[in-house]
């Protein structure tokens, strides 16, 4: 496995993996849920590529995970399905952490047990308890590390 930087030849397959991932995560999520592959490139392509440096986790020379910062905000954080539980997530977390060496923070939903666990696990506290914003409106968490 290699985390390597996100380079413009990955769009395509980043943002199509990263789509599909979100609408297996967020089931329960009925706004996650009506956007399209076009939706998702077009917030990519908008508003990750904009605000956030991207790292991508790779096995074999396969893309299998992203994460985007908006320092030190963590703006996303995919795994790849078949690539979850084998180490991915935390590369990814440790190089998120060296180009935001002092604090990291981010928000997941409340109902995503499996994120919540994983970055308790990593060191990362809740700061508050909220709601998402429109059209969204999940009851989310707001999670903080410090060094």
């Amino acid at each position: 496995m290699t985390v390597r930087p996100f380079v413009a030849a990955d769009f395509d397959h980043i943002v199509r993996r990263w789509h599909e991932t979100n609408l297996a995560s967020y089931r329960y999520v009925a706004e996650q849920q009506r956007h399209t592959l076009a939706d998702a490139r077009r917030f990519f392509r908008d508003h990750v590529l904009t605000t956030c440096r991207i790292w991508v986790a790779e096995i074999e020379a396969t893309p299998a995970g992203m994460i985007a910062l908006e320092t030190p905000w963590i703006r996303h954080l995919a795994v790849f399905p078949e690539h979850q539980r084998g180490g991915l997530g935390t590369a990814l977390l440790h190089v998120a952490q060296a180009a935001s060496p002092h604090e990291l923070r981010l928000f997941t939903f409340q109902r995503n047990h499996g994120a919540r666990a994983f970055y308790e696990r990593h060191g990362f506290t809740t700061v508050a308890f909220g709601v998402s914003p429109e059209p969204e409106a999940e009851p989310d968490v707001e999670y903080r590390w410090e060094a």
